[in-house]
Formats: structure tokens, C-alpha cells, sequence
């Protein structure tokens, strides 16, 4: 069976301007390497088929190895710019022979196994319809005129109705797909005229994820799945965890807001620079030289060819960062005529500050968030004033480090209790009667649930500031009180199994012995995140 890709780029869109869905340029061009990449290593053929801007895109610029490329696309005109399913469909309708397509998107680190290979149809699993599609159906039955005969039958029946995940697609029914492709074109332009009215993005899970359902299952031809579980459509957990690859996860797939939440693009970004960094520096070189914005600060030095000198820069960054050195170097910003406009974050907090005070209650909630928030900013100011100072290549061979640090701790759950771990340098914690850190990253991070139902409330809280080589100078994360006991008890290196023990003075007996399994299990968890956030790392001779 072939392994098929798309993409149609069409002419009213600028690859190096416009994200194509990404919340910047360079993540998707990265994307679209790593997927590639991945999946070359693995088969022999992979192919793709694309229009000419496309092609001149994954091709001519970024020199992407796939054994046989097709321009079919050219002959392929969108009515509307946000159909973004209508090429995949059209390459679906292209095929002769089995084949199974898979999104830019999609991130493959095992080969898929042969026996699903061989099936009928394949998707990447069943989708239970709840609000992402709910909220779009409505509109559709008040708007559309023509529904193919399946869809009909579906939304007639029982809810919640199924769909597939089209990260994975394809199978050895030809003739399936052949009508099913035809089914897609007609619902789309029979409708054309009622595209004004409705969720036109949304509207591409309906006449490709859910009429492959439908249709099938109208056909009684089973569905094969590459994912066994069920999963509702607002409900994609996990698939951004690029810190569990290639150990306890071998798919992930940047669907939907994944691609406009920013720590997981980064996530993103560091496995290509890890896994293929001649491809990883090649794209960093193309951005510089369309003059797009990049988060690291490093790439903006103009004296540095990054195509050709990432390896001398990465081994001169990890030589620094491992002497600890962290001699101050020059900035663009002058410590002491520091002001907040060069960051927008502290803009930022500013207008969470205004927003929220609003909604407070009284006039003492509003006295004591004003004064909070007064002591807060000072702080973060400070930090962000130390953070500067602090060498771009040392924080640069810390992340370099840390691609690691995951898999090194956690990566042989059987030798976990005697991992020796240790504290990062530079991090500050800074004490708050409001969840600062929570509160901005409600207003930065993309569709997370917990931000998205976070009240404001007066307690006690930590703010977990880490230092970056990022234009904003740090990140911010919440940490609760047992998250900073974890580290106030990490003061000098410690085995896991040390760490486990030590923590046990803050639970209740018989939670430490009826439900050890579970306390291990958090403890564990905590360590976890704190390894991801780069506030512990592993412990060895040259980090002393």
C-alpha cells in the first residue's frame, strides 16, 4: 500500500506570511518536514500531490525527499478559501490502487502495521459528535438545500452520531472511495450559495469525516482503526505530548488548536531541530531570509548562517551552557531604561489587570487585587531585567539539553526509583494572592479547559518563572504548594526513590499505605512536569 500526502496552496495565500492554520509560518513549514521526514525513513514511497504553489513550497524550497510528486492540483480550483478538505478529497478521487493518506499534520515514529494495511478503509479513529459538530449542525439543517442520502439517514438517527478522524485515511476499496469523493464534490457545490451562513471551517469535518461514516456504514463496510478508542470531537488529549516520543507514544497529531497553541509548536519545533537539524536550520535560514519574526532570539544575529554553521553554534551553546557560564551579553534592551512596551507580556498583564478588576465584587476584592497585582508586576519585572542579562547561548544549550531530559528520566519506568534528579538553575518562584500565572496563560494558551473555566479567586499561589532564550525572556506556570515543597526538598541532588520517601510527611498515613500505587503515581507526575517546564532535569558529573 502507497503512503500519500496533499497540499494546495492557492494564490491568494503567502507561505511565509500566512500560517495556513499554524499560529505562525514557520510552524507549519516545520511540520510539514517532520512529517515527511518521518514517514520517508519508514517507506520507500511516500508520494504527494499538490498544485504548483504548493509544490514550489515542499520542493524547490524546502527540498523535501519524496519519491514521486504529482501537480493533479492544478486542475483543482477552491470555491471558497476555508474548504481546506476539498484537496484531500480530490486526491482521494485520484487513486487507483490501495493507499492510505496521511495529514501534514500527522507525526508516525513506528511503522503501521501491515495487518491494518490491509483493510477495506481505514481511519484514524471513530469521532462521537458533541459540541464541535453539534454547534455547526444546526446551521447546516436551517441552510442547505442538498445532503447526500447517508447523511440523511445519520442525522435522522439516534445522537450522538459518529464520524472518522482524517489524520490517517485511505484503504483498498477503490470504488468506496470513488463514490465517496463524488458524494463530497456534490454536497460541496450544491451548497455553495449557503456557504455566507454558516461555519464554512467547521463545515469540512461534515463532508469528509462525517460522510465517510455515514457512508460506510450505510455500505456495512467496516472501518479499520489505527486508534482503538472512541473519542469525542473536543476531546483530543495528549496528541501535542512530544516529550513521550519515541518512549510511550509513537502517533501524535496537531489537530485543530493544537497548531495555534505556541508551547506545543515549540514542542514541535524542538523534535525536528532534534531529529533532522540540517532540515530544522534550512527552514530557520528560509524564515530569516523572508524576513519572518521568530521566537528564539538567537536566529535574529545577523553574522550567523544557520544553514550551514547549526552545528558549530549548537556545540559552542552546549559547551556554555554546560560550564555554567552565564556571562552577560548584549541586548537590544538596555537594563536600566528597561520599559514594559518592549514586552508584551507585562502589556499583557496590564490589560488582564483591567479586564478582570471589572467583574471583583467589592471594593476590598478591588484594593487587594490592585495591590497584589502592583507587587506581582514589580517582580516579574525584575525577573525579566535578571533574564536578560543571562546568556542567550547558555539558555539555548539548556534546551538543546533538555530534549532529552524526559526519555532519560522516564524512559525505563523499572529503573525510575533510581534515577538521581536535581533542580534547574535560574528559576524563581514568586508568591501571589492571585493566580497570576494562571491568569495569563488563560489569556495565551489555546482551548486548555482548565484556563478556560478558571475563576479569580484570592488564595495563595506560585508562580513558576523560567528563564528563555525566547523574545519574551521567560515562561510562566502555576505550581501548587506540594509542587513547591518538591522542590524545596530537591535542594541537593536526590533519587526518585529518596524524593518518594521524603514526601510522604505530607500525606496522611493511610493514604502512604493503602494507596501507595496512587501516591507514587502523583509524586511521579509532579516530577514529570516539572522536567517538561525545565525546573528539574537529571542529575550528572557535568551538572555539578
Amino acid at each position: 500500500m502507497k503512503i500519500i500526502q496533499t497540499l494546495f496552496i492557492d494564490d491568494s495565500k503567502n507561505p511565509f506570511k500566512d500560517g495556513c492554520g499554524w499560529i505562525k509560518p514557520e510552524y507549519h513549514l516545520m511540520s510539514w518536514a517532520l512529517s515527511c521526514l518521518l514517514l520517508r525513513e519508514k517507506y520507500v514511497n511516500l508520494e504527494l500531490f499538490v498544485n504548483s504553489n504548493a509544490g514550489k513550497l515542499l520542493i524547490d524550497t524546502l527540498g523535501l525527499p519524496y519519491s514521486e510528486v504529482h501537480y493533479d492540483h492544478d486542475k483543482l480550483s477552491l470555491p471558497h478559501n476555508n474548504l481546506w478538505a476539498l484537496p484531500k478529497i480530490y486526491t482521494y478521487s485520484l487513486q487507483e490502487n490501495p493507499f492510505l493518506h496521511i495529514d501534514g499534520d500527522v507525526f508516525i515514529f513506528n511503522r503501521i502495521n501491515e495487518s491494518l494495511l490491509d483493510s477495506e478503509l481505514i481511519a484514524q479513529n471513530i469521532e462521537i459528535a458533541t459540541e464541535y459538530y453539534l454547534s455547526t449542525l444546526s446551521e447546516l439543517k436551517e441552510h442547505f438545500t442538498y445532503f447526500p442520502n447517508c447523511v440523511i439517514k445519520d442525522f435522522n438517527s439516534s445522537f450522538p452520531f459518529k464520524a472518522v478522524n482524517a489524520g490517517i485515511l485511505g484503504g483498498k476499496n477503490i470504488q468506496f472511495f470513488k463514490e465517496y469523493s463524488r458524494e463530497a464534490f456534490e454536497y460541496v457545490y450544491q451548497n455553495l450559495s449557503h456557504m455566507p451562513y454558516i461555519n464554512v471551517n467547521r463545515f469540512n469535518v461534515f463532508f469528509e469525516q462525517h460522510l465517510f461514516y455515514s457512508l460506510a456504514n450505510e455500505k456495512e463496510i467496516p472501518i479499520s482503526i489505527y486508534l482503538t478508542e472512541s473519542i469525542n470531537d473536543n476531546e483530543y488529549l495528549n496528541f501535542g505530548n512530544f516529550h513521550e516520543v519515541p518512549g510511550s507514544r509513537s502517533y501524535l497529531h496537531l489537530l485543530g488548536d493544537y497548531k495555534r497553541d505556541e508551547p506545543t509548536c515549540l514542542k514541535m519545533a524542538a523534535k525536528l531541530r532534534e531529529l533532522y537539524p540540517d532540515y530544522y536550520y534550512k527552514i530557520i535560514s528560509i524564515c530569516r531570509a523572508n524576513k519572518m519574526p521568530l521566537a528564539t532570539v538567537l536566529y535574529s544575529l545577523e553574522k550567523i548562517d544557520w544553514e550551514n554553521d547549526f552545528g558549530n553554534i549548537q556545540n559552542k551553546s552546549k559547551e556554555i551552557y554546560f560550564s555554567g557560564i552565564k556571562k552577560p551579553v548584549q541586548s537590544h534592551i538596555f537594563v536600566n531604561e528597561f520599559v514594559d512596551e518592549e514586552f508584551p507580556d507585562l502589556c499583557l498583564i496590564r490589560g488582564i489587570f483591567n479586564d478582570t478588576i471589572e467583574n471583583l465584587i467589592n471594593i476590598n476584592d478591588k484594593d487587594i487585587f490592585t495591590a497584589d497585582f502592583a507587587s506581582f508586576a514589580d517582580k516579574l519585572r525584575e525577573v525579566i531585567k535578571k533574564n536578560i542579562l543571562i546568556s542567550d547561548y547558555y539558555l539555548y544549550g539548556r534546551d538543546l539539553a533538555s530534549t532529552n531530559w524526559y526519555n532519560e528520566i522516564f524512559g525505563n519506568e523499572y529503573d525510575l526509583p533510581n534515577k538521581v534528579i536535581m533542580l534547574c538553575e535560574d528559576f524563581i518562584i514568586i508568591e501571589s494572592e492571585f493566580d497570576w500565572a494562571a491568569l495569563i496563560n488563560k489569556y495565551k494558551r489555546v482551548d486548555v479547559k482548565y484556563y478556560l473555566n478558571l475563576q479569580v479567586t484570592q488564595g495563595k499561589f506560585f508562580n513558576l518563572i523560567i528563564p528563555e532564550v525566547y523574545i519574551q525572556k521567560y515562561s510562566i506556570y502555576e505550581i501548587d504548594e506540594i509542587e513547591k515543597l518538591l522542590i524545596e526538598h530537591l535542594n541537593n541532588p536526590m533519587s526518585v526513590k529518596n524524593l518518594l520517601f521524603e514526601m510522604q510527611c505530607y500525606f496522611e498515613d493511610d493514604v502512604i499505605q493503602n494507596s501507595k500505587v496512587i501516591y507514587t503515581e502523583f509524586i511521579v507526575g509532579i516530577i514529570k512536569e516539572l522536567v517538561i517546564k525545565k525546573a528539574i532535569k537529571p542529575f550528572s558529573l557535568s551538572n555539578k
